[in-house]
């Protein structure tokens, strides 16, 4: 490569460096604010947000619901057990005296009978039964007994079986005894045994008060609370279930759940705590603040990704730029340098370098991953320990979202460490898009690759995509096309010159005098140039602002990163004329002074072929003052009107060497400041033509 070539690549990638890095900078900026503006309208949204509904816990709701189902129980229970009675005081005492009147009398029949057989021969047991009885008879204590007997008799009692059951308490208390004492009575002495005093007839004063007791008795009925309990459940139900309060009508669940059986209720509680459960259960809407968050460091991550990758791929078309030269070794040391500085300032990315990468869609993808050989135990990868190289291989394929098996480990250089890998097409086109910053979850898919590459220990120190060759027939200049063009054909040694211009696809192609032209390989011969861009316009494109690098390897079998239509750059700008294209605002004019002290300038513009069905417009110049747009001629080929060409991105065209293809790069070299030479004087009536003073 020509040394002071050489020397303007240097000075312009250095630029374009500086470049990226302010763009990087202001990217992070505005990310920044971008995340504040997200915080800022959380914070907001979270101040006047209503409070979040309290969807309570699974064992809230079925404590609930069991006191619920048990209250039910006990009230059915309450409604099954016997009707509460109020009897009047009076008639009890009144039937308590009938009673004892009743016993007392029986008691003394029993002594007069007792007293007629006692004289009488084998009388003593017959006495002996007849004292027994007498006793009982006539102890209080056994009374009162029997009388509580009587009343819970009475209380179980209605209408229909209180006569009856009343005379069976008596048989039983105190008749089958007297009927007892009258059987043998009879053998003794049958003229006095009595039977009435054995049984109590309907007719008795003892019935006739138990009748009258239960015509002044009061009966309380117990009322069923299901429907209190209902209304409480319900009540209680529309408190805690914020979420389906405003579905739920209250007053027809009470009567739904009223006309229910207790069977029907439970299954309704069932139901009830399976859908709160099920809310529970359910996986809370993600905060949007997040997701904006989220698809802000998306959208920035996917862009720092770009820049970097552009930042990259100009370095290492740079080396190959200087493939057979004595500068090769300058921009290879330069390419190291903005690796090293990236991974110390970016832990988020990996290095990509950009090689030849031809049509991954339809043809295999060759990667080359360059490990820390001080830090990864290369032997391991050689020899295959545990199959480490496959699960690589399927750990980057789900990293990429790509169907596992899709790449495989080539082979491995242990001395260099040096992984070599094959992606399988169509899917090496995800990971150009992934690793260069165009896929939309380029953030994500970097950071699921440098996370693959840390579980296996690989530590990587760049990832180059497709065929990066270094040697002579892998070149990217072109020497049969270095040319140098004259002011004249008076001295041919000068230069080649022509004074009528070339018609080339029906533009005028002058003769850039004074500059020096270096081929650029985009054909391997001339039939293929002017196969694919005979026909197009001949136009120039400086060597500064964000277009530029995209502009350079537009023509060369690079990665697609670095020419494409991206950072919101929607249009390109051309010159036909490469002097417009030689402002400073457009060709950063570098000053070199040699050891000897000589000064020399150069500046760098590139040589392009536009497609003519791009040009969307033709305008006019941007760089004259207002005073001097009358007076000024910036190239006298051509009109100020007719200077900048501009050549709009398509929607379904991603990369600008659909439109533009850069074939020579055009230097000019002066001893003086070009702002001296005579094509440069109109300089002085435009604007920024200082800017390289500063």
């Amino acid at each position: 490569m020509d040394t002071d070539l050489a020397f303007c690549l240097g000075q312009f990638i250095d630029d374009q460096v500086k470049l990226i890095d302010d763009r990087l900078e202001a990217i992070k900026q505005e990310e920044i604010i971008a995340c504040d503006q997200i915080e800022q309208e959380r914070n907001l949204y979270n101040k006047n947000k209503p409070i979040p509904k309290n969807k309570g816990t699974h064992y809230e709701d079925k404590a609930l619901i069991d006191k619920f189902i048990q209250d039910l129980r006990d009230d059915d229970a309450n409604v099954s057990k016997p009707k509460s009675i109020i009897d009047d005081p009076n008639c009890i005492e009144t039937l308590r005296a009938e009673v004892s009147t009743k016993v007392n009398a029986c008691s003394n029949y029993i002594t007069r009978i007792r007293n007629l057989a006692q004289p009488l021969p084998r009388t003593s047991k017959f006495v002996e039964s007849c004292n027994e009885a007498i006793d009982y008879f006539r102890r209080t204590q056994e009374f009162e007994d029997n009388f509580k007997k009587l009343y819970t008799v009475l209380e179980q009692s209605d209408l229909n079986n209180i006569i009856q059951n009343t005379q069976q308490w008596w048989k039983d208390t105190y008749g089958s005894t007297i009927a007892e004492l009258n059987r043998r009575n009879q053998k003794i002495n049958s003229a006095v045994t009595e039977n009435n005093f054995a049984i109590l007839s309907s007719t008795s004063r003892v019935i006739d008060n138990v009748k009258k007791l239960m015509a002044a008795r009061k009966v309380v009925s117990v009322e069923p609370q299901k429907l209190d309990i209902i209304r409480k459940f319900v009540k209680h139900l529309l408190i805690i279930d914020e979420e389906n309060r405003d579905k739920i009508n209250a007053e027809e669940l009470i009567e739904q759940l009223n006309n229910s059986n207790i069977e029907q209720i439970i299954d309704y509680t069932k139901k009830w705590i399976a859908q709160r459960d099920e809310i529970r259960n359910r996986k809370e809407e993600r905060d949007p603040f997040d997701i904006k968050m989220e698809d802000v460091k998306a959208k920035f991550g996917r862009q720092r990704i770009a820049q970097e990758a552009k930042k990259l791929a100009l370095a290492a078309v740079l080396c190959r730029l200087a493939i057979g030269s004595t500068n090769g070794e300058q921009f290879d040391q330069q390419l190291k340098t903005i690796i090293n500085k990236q991974k110390n300032s970016d832990k988020e990315n990996l290095p990509i370098i950009s090689g030849d990468i031809k049509e991954p869609e339809i043809q295999e993808l060759f990667i080359l991953i360059r490990l820390d050989t001080d830090r990864t135990d290369m032997k391991k990868w050689a020899i295959n320990i545990d199959g480490i190289q496959e699960r690589f291989g399927a750990g980057l394929c789900q990293a990429f979202g790509i169907p596992s098996a899709c790449i495989r480990v080539d082979s491995i250089d242990a001395d260099e460490a040096i992984i070599n890998m094959c992606i399988r097409p169509p899917y090496g086109k995800n990971v150009v898009d992934s690793l260069n910053g165009t896929a939309p979850d380029a953030a994500v898919r970097m950071k699921a690759v440098r996370k693959c590459c840390c579980d296996f220990n690989a530590n990587v120190e760049s990832i180059t995509l497709g065929e990066f060759g270094l040697k002579i027939e892998d070149r990217l200049m072109d020497p049969r096309w270095n040319k140098k063009y004259a002011w004249s054909n008076d001295n041919p040694n000068e230069g080649q010159y022509w004074s009528n211009p070339i018609d080339q696809g029906g533009k005028p192609y002058y003769c850039p005098s004074g500059w020096i032209r270096f081929g650029v390989k985009v054909a391997k011969d001339d039939k293929e140039f002017d196969a694919n861009w005979g026909n197009w316009y001949v136009a120039y494109h400086g060597t500064r602002g964000e277009n530029a690098s995209k502009i350079l390897t537009s023509g060369l079998r690079v990665s697609t990163a670095g020419c494409f239509y991206g950072d919101g750059i929607s249009r390109a700008y051309v010159s036909p004329s490469i002097e417009y294209c030689g402002h400073p605002r457009y060709a950063f004019p570098w000053k070199q002074t040699t050891k000897n002290g000589e000064v020399r300038w150069y500046q760098l513009v590139f040589q392009c072929r536009v497609n003519p069905a791009s040009v969307n417009k033709i305008d006019s110049e941007t760089l004259i003052s207002d005073e001097y747009k009358q007076t000024v001629t910036i190239d006298p080929n051509f009109d100020n009107g007719e200077l900048e060409w501009i050549i709009l991105g398509k929607n379904d065209q991603q990369f600008i060497k659909e439109d533009i293809i850069c074939y020579g790069l055009m230097m000019r070299v002066s001893s003086v400041d070009p702002m001296a030479l005579t094509p440069c004087k109109w300089w002085k009536k435009s604007l920024n033509s200082d800017i390289y003073k500063k």
